[in-house]
Order: structure tokens, then sequence, then C-alpha cells
């Protein structure tokens, strides 16, 4: 029995409800945004070595699944859901819901693609659970998400596996009680470390959250149960990621739309840098003389220094240099884009902008949030970044999102990218779907 006014009941009700659920054109229009963000940061990470890898394995698996496996043939959906989640989080480029520090699109949507394939989902319906998805995993994460990323926990591993399996859960028609148990076997297996960023671990974190919350919603609807209080205040999930009790999971409500508050990358780098890059892009139309600059000072928040002030500015690799904000920086300051281009192998970083990047030296400001930095050249001109470009005030719509994708997925498909684009500004009329999946298939 649930308790009505708990989260575990919110959440559940949520879930059970969706198949029913009229959502607004707006919500419907940011899913797909979604779905464009996170297709081309796939497509786009065709030869990253980490997804090659998962890939493989997945391969050699021989699960005989028809969901589609990017560049890989089909696995059954768990599997293709794990190679496509890391897939989409290998450049580093997809979505983040700022609030829960996670990134949502690359978990939910791999496990709703990977799922609804192999069900014989239509558009609609994929975008309902979604939506429903994202909404769960950004109301579990809400507060919490910067206290659980402080404390060493990749927040990705932990609300996108909840969204994952609630996405799921909507695909299997669950109702309340099964897709509570469905949520508690999700958290569960709870994982994913901070100190892993860098490496091939961190896009996998995304690429196993879509996998155990495919395989936990697959178990409740086959009678499986979980605890079913784990994501109650102080109920076991937070307790157990923040132990001094410093933070804790909220009270769940289902008012508005946070999917309308997502954030969208035009950089391929860890999005803390972000306001940072913006700030010294700016700065770098204004001087043409950065190799004589003497000093670099980057103002930023906790967060972002914790994790990616404290590097050298000279990455050993494309992985690190996506967490390293004195790199981020010196790439910006010297005219880079900062895009995936700027972190292939085989790696050979420019000399100069890692001598740029050792002078840059970086400070704390608690007025700084994970939005906000200052950049400031020899003392004497600085800018200030309120709110980065691709967050909530100041975001990234459909001609920005075109841009990009064409960027990352011409690579793949040539002509045919736009054509994709076009599919995914469209989902959920109907028309496209089988398109879409006949393109993505024929990849080798």
């Amino acid at each position: 029995m649930i308790a009505k006014t708990s989260n575990g009941s919110q959440l559940a009700e949520f879930i059970a409800a969706s198949g029913g659920r009229n959502l607004p054109p707006e919500v419907i229009d940011a899913a797909r945004l979604c779905l464009a963000d996170w297709l081309g940061v796939a497509l786009g990470a065709k030869a990253e070595p980490a997804g090659r890898v998962v890939r493989d394995t997945v391969a050699a698996w021989r699960s005989g699944g028809r969901a589609t496996v990017l560049f890989g043939g089909a696995a059954a959906a768990p599997f293709a859901a794990l190679a496509n989640g890391t897939l989409a989080h290998c450049l580093d480029f997809d979505d983040t819901y700022v609030a829960a520090v996670t990134h949502v699109g690359a978990p939910v949507w791999a496990a709703v693609l990977a799922l609804g394939e192999e069900m014989g989902a239509g558009e609609n319906e994929m975008l309902a659970a979604f939506v429903t998805g994202f909404e769960v995993a950004s109301r579990t994460g809400a507060g919490l998400g910067e206290a659980v990323t402080a404390r060493g926990w990749h927040g990705t591993g932990v609300f996108g596996r909840l969204g994952a399996a609630a996405a799921s859960a909507s695909l299997f028609g669950l109702d309340a009680d099964q897709a509570l148990h469905a949520l508690g076997a999700a958290a569960t297996q709870t994982a994913g470390l901070v100190a892993s960023f860098g490496t091939m671990a961190k896009p996998f974190h995304a690429g196993k959250a879509a996998m155990d919350g495919v395989v936990a919603a697959q178990l409740a609807a086959n009678g499986f149960q979980a605890a079913t209080g784990l994501l109650e205040p102080g109920g076991g999930l937070d307790d157990a990621l923040v132990q001094d009790r410093g933070a804790g999971i909220p009270k769940i409500e289902f008012t508005g739309w946070n999917i309308l508050q997502n954030s969208f990358k035009p950089y391929a780098a860890c999005h803390l840098v972000h306001p940072a890059v913006d700030a010294a892009r700016t700065l770098a139309s204004r001087h043409n003389d950065i190799d004589g600059m003497r000093a670099i000072h980057a103002e930023v928040g906790a967060l972002a220094d914790k994790v990616t002030g404290g590097k050298s500015g000279t990455p050993l690799s494309p992985l690190e240099g996506k967490f390293d904000l004195k790199y981020c920086v010196a790439l910006g300051l010297h005219g880079h884009d900062v895009s995936a281009g700027d972190f292939r192998e085989p790696w050979q970083p420019d000399p100069a902008v890692c001598a740029t990047a050792r002078k840059v030296t970086v400070a704390v400001r608690p007025e700084m949030g994970f939005a906000s930095a200052r950049v400031t050249l020899d003392e004497r001109d600085s800018v200030h970044v309120a709110v980065a470009k691709g967050h909530p005030g100041n975001p990234i719509g459909w001609d920005d999102m075109h841009g990009k994708f064409l960027a990352l997925a011409e690579l793949v498909l040539g002509d045919d990218a736009d054509k994709l684009f076009a599919l995914t500004h469209a989902f959920g009329t109907g028309r496209g779907l089988d398109r879409m999946r006949s393109m993505l298939s024929d990849l080798s």
C-alpha cells in the first residue's frame, strides 16, 4: 500500500498516468529538442573509443534482440540502451538539467528508443515516456544534485537511472505499485563516481543508467519487488549519498514542467566550464595579443572549481581536456569553437594553447553559480558572464540546434543529416519513425 502523501506515491502515480496525459505543445517541443541533441551528439561520437569498446562488447554478447545499436546492428533493449547511452555521453556535449547536475537526455532517450523499438511503441508513446522520465529524474535530483556531486557521486548515474526506469515503466504501462518497485530496483543500483571523470567510465555511467532503468522496469513488469521507501526524505538513497545529512531528497510535487528548464551545450566540454569559455571567447574578439598576456584570472563557482579548476592546463588526453577549466579557457582565448573537433584523437594539443592555459589561475567566488563566471586579462579587461549560452535565460533554440546537429551528424550522414534533423523536429506527428529507424540501422 502506497502512502498517498509520500514521494513514492507522487512519483508512481505520475508514471502510471503517463499514457493518458495530454502534454502541452511546448513540452512536446522540448522533448523533440532533447531528441535532436541526443541523436546529434551520439552520431558525432562514432569514432570515440569508449563508445566503440562498449558497442563491441554488446555485439559479443549476441543477445539477438531487435533494438538498434548505433553503428552496431541490433541487440536486446537493455544492451542497445547501454551502447547508445554511452555513445551519447562520449563527447560530453549532451544536455544538462542544472538543478540536478544531471545529463538526463543521454540515459533516458537511450532507454526509450531501445525499449520502444523492441516493443513496437509509436512516436507519441515514446515522447510521453521521455517526458515522464525527464520529470522524474529532475524532481528527484533537484536540490540534491550539487550536494551529491560535491561528495563524489555522478548525478547522471543516480538520477538518470531513475529517469530511465520511469520512462521504461511508462512504455510498459505499469500501474503505480509496479512503477514504485521499478524505481526501487533502479535506486538500489545507483552508481557513478566523479573521480572517473576524464576517463571512459564517465560516458559509461550514462549507458549503464539507461540499461539498468530498462532492466528495472522489465523486472517490475514481471512481479519483481524492491524497497519502496528509498526515495523518501531520509529513506535510504539520500542518506547513503550524503552521509553528513547536509542535503536530502526534496518533497516531490508535480507542478509545472522541469523539461522547460533544461540546458543544452554549445561546447563539447564539461558544462561547468561553459560560462568561463563564453567569457574567454568574448575577450578573444577584443584582443589579438593573447600570447603576450602575463596573467589570466578565472573566477568561478565552487562546484566548477572542485570538478574542473584544479587541473594542470596541459591535459594528457581529449577526455582530460574536457574537464580542465584552464585548458578550455585557453581554447576560447585562442578563438577555438571548443567543439568536438578540439578534443579528438590523436591527441596533439596546440603548444600555444597549453602555454596560455598555464597562465590561468582559478578562484572561487560565492556569487558565481553553475552558469556564471568572470575572466580577466592582465587585470585590465574583464568579462562577466551572468548566464552562459544554452541555459534558460540565454537558451539554444531550434536554429542553434540545427547548426550543432549538422556539425556533428554530417561527418556520418553527409547530406542526409539535414533530413534526419527534420525527422526529429517532426517527431510525434507519426510520419517519420520508420524512416528514422531505416537511416540509423543502415549506419556501420
